[in-house]
C-alpha cells in the first residue's frame, strides 16, 4: 500500500511538489499521468527512497520511507524507466543475483516462476546486451517481481514493446495487480485506459485530478456527438438547434458536435432533424478519451 500525505519537495526557492495526497490500496493499479516536469518523477523518487521530501509524510506497506527503518524496501517492486541492467550477464544470471540480493530462498525455483510468468523462458541462456528493448523491459520487470513485493511502482512498463508484448505485459501486470497495490506512471494514455482502474494527473506539482478511470471519463469530458444526414442542414440551422455548442465538419460530410452541457443532446437533435425534414444517418455520441480530459487539465 502507498499512502502519501501533504507531500512538498522544493529544489532551493523552487517548489516541484504542491502537497500531494494520495493513496494506492491493494488490487487497485493507479495511473499517474503528468505532462513534463510536472513533478511525476520527482514523486517516484521520493517514493522509493531516492530522495527526501522538504514535508509530508510518504508510507509504503506501512512504513515511512524517510525513517530509520529501511525493511519497507524488501517488499517493494520498483521498475525505473532507465532499466539498469548489467549487459554481460545472462538474463537468468542476472535475475538470479537480484534474488540473491534480496535474500530469498530457493532462488533457482522463484526464478524460474517469474521467468514462466514474463515470458523470458526462452531467453534464459542470452546476454542482457543482445535482447531487444522490449525483452530488456520483461527482464526489468521480473526482477521487479522477484521480491513477491506487496507495493509495486512501474515507471514506463510497456515502454519499448511491440503490440503483442504490451498486451502480455498488461496481463502480467493485472495479475499480479490482483493482491497488490500498483503505481503505474506513463506517458501513454491508451496504456492507461486499458489498464488502470484509477488515475492521478499531476499538474505543477499539484493533483488536478484523483479519480476512477470511469468516472473521470464521465465527469471531465465535454459530450461529443457525431451527426450525418442524407442532405445536410446549413452549419447556421444545426447552431440553431444547439447554440451552446461548437460545430466542426468531417471530410465525410458528418458533423461533430461538442457541448459542455450535461445533458444528452441526441433526443433533441433527433426531434430537430425530423420537425425539419432533414433524414439522418448517423447520430451517436461518441467515446471520450483519456487523452482529451488529460489536455484539458493541463494546458491553460
Amino acid at each position: 500500500m502507498i499512502a502519501i500525505t501533504e507531500l512538498r519537495k522544493s529544489f532551493g526557492e523552487r517548489e516541484v511538489l504542491r502537497g500531494i495526497t494520495l493513496e494506492v490500496r491493494p488490487g487497485q493499479i493507479l495511473g499517474l499521468l503528468g505532462p513534463n516536469g510536472a513533478g511525476k518523477s520527482t514523486t517516484m523518487r521520493i517514493l522509493t527512497g531516492g530522495l527526501r521530501p522538504t514535508s509530508g509524510q510518504v508510507f509504503v506497506n506501512g512504513l515511512s520511507v524517510t525513517g530509520e527503518d529501511g525493511s519497507w524496501r524488501a517488499k517493494l517492486g520498483y521498475l525505473p524507466e532507465q532499466n539498469p541492467l548489467y549487459g554481460e550477464l545472462y538474463t537468468y544470471e542476472y535475475l538470479h543475483y537480484v534474488g540473491n540480493l534480496y535474500g530469498l530462498r530457493n532462488v533457482r525455483k522463484r526464478v524460474k516462476e517469474i521467468g514462466a510468468l514474463t515470458g523470458l523462458e526462452a531467453m534464459r541462456g542470452r546476454r542482457i546486451k543482445i535482447l531487444s528493448k522490449g525483452y530488456k523491459q520483461r527482464v526489468g520487470l521480473a526482477a521487479a517481481l522477484l521480491c513477491d513485493p506487496d507495493t509495486l511502482i512501474l515507471d514506463e512498463a510497456t515502454n519499448g514493446l511491440d503490440p503483442n508484448q504490451i498486451v502480455e505485459i498488461r496481463n502480467v501486470i493485472r495479475e499480479v495487480g490482483r493482491n497488490r497495490a500498483v503505481l503505474f506512471s506513463t506517458h501513454i494514455m491508451q496504456e492507461v485506459e486499458a489498464l488502470c482502474d484509477s488515475v492521478a494527473i499531476i499538474r505543477e506539482g499539484a493533483l488536478v485530478a484523483v479519480s476512477s478511470t470511469a468516472e473521470l471519463l464521465r465527469s471531465r469530458s465535454e459530450r461529443v456527438y457525431v451527426v450525418g444526414f442524407v442532405s445536410s442542414p446549413t452549419r447556421e440551422v444545426l447552431q440553431g438547434w444547439c447554440p451552446d455548442a461548437l460545430l466542426s465538419q468531417e471530410p465525410s460530410g458528418d458533423w461533430l458536435i461538442r457541448s459542455s452541457l450535461s445533458e444528452d443532446l441526441r433526443p433533441r437533435l433527433f426531434e430537430a432533424a425530423s420537425h425539419g425534414g432533414y433524414t439522418l444517418h448517423t447520430l451517436y455520441q461518441r467515446t471520450s478519451h483519456l487523452e482529451e480530459v488529460f489536455h484539458s487539465l493541463t494546458v491553460s
